[in-house]
């Protein structure tokens, strides 16, 4: 039985974007995009198309909470086998002390230890992944995103998350563009 569909489906959202564009003449692209080969846009229907499209900015990806990242840090890889030999170690005093009450106390001491270990390293990962994460975002931000356009018949050098769907965009070679 086919299923009911509500709004659009995670397959209609995975399917590639056909466009044809690059197929059109010169004066079709600028009858599709409102636009002039040699003036541009003009400031109000780029102010217009910004208004109704929003920034030309990617939404970042949802980032992973915190509490996650520290837990993954907690129990991830080895740190598994450490808390179990930690637990086995609890288990083992536990069990010795029920059948004798002056057992030596070195397997207590053991799990004791092997958990603090565990706990320290994982907050020693957990912070240095923090630091890590925060300085690679730090680089995203340093160099502005600059684009040179030409709107109205004039060039202008404008934040790149200010581009609207018909602008004349200059690139030059080394240009980052986003």
């Amino acid at each position: 039985a086919p299923k009911k569909k509500k709004g659009k489906g995670v397959d209609d959202l995975k399917q590639e974007l056909e466009l044809d564009d690059h197929k059109l003449s010169i004066e079709e692209l600028e009858e599709k995009f409102d636009t002039n080969q040699l003036k541009g846009l003009t400031n109000a229907r780029a102010a217009e198309y910004l208004a109704r499209d929003g920034p030309n900015s990617l939404t970042p990806p949802k980032g992973t909470p915190e509490i996650i990242k520290f837990l993954k840090q907690m129990v991830g890889g080895f740190s598994l086998l450490l808390w179990a030999g930690a637990i086995l170690c609890e288990i083992a005093y536990i069990v010795q002390y029920v059948q004798d009450n002056n057992t030596p106390r070195d397997n207590l001491y053991l799990g004791i230890v092997l958990a603090a270990v565990v706990f320290l390293t994982g907050c020693f990962a957990y912070f240095q992944e923090a630091k890590s994460t925060n300085i690679m975002a730090s680089f995203n931000k340093m160099i502005p995103q600059l684009a040179l356009v030409t709107r109205e018949g004039e060039k202008h050098e404008i934040p790149a998350t200010e581009l609207v769907v018909g602008d004349l965009v200059e690139i030059k070679g080394g240009d980052r563009k986003s």
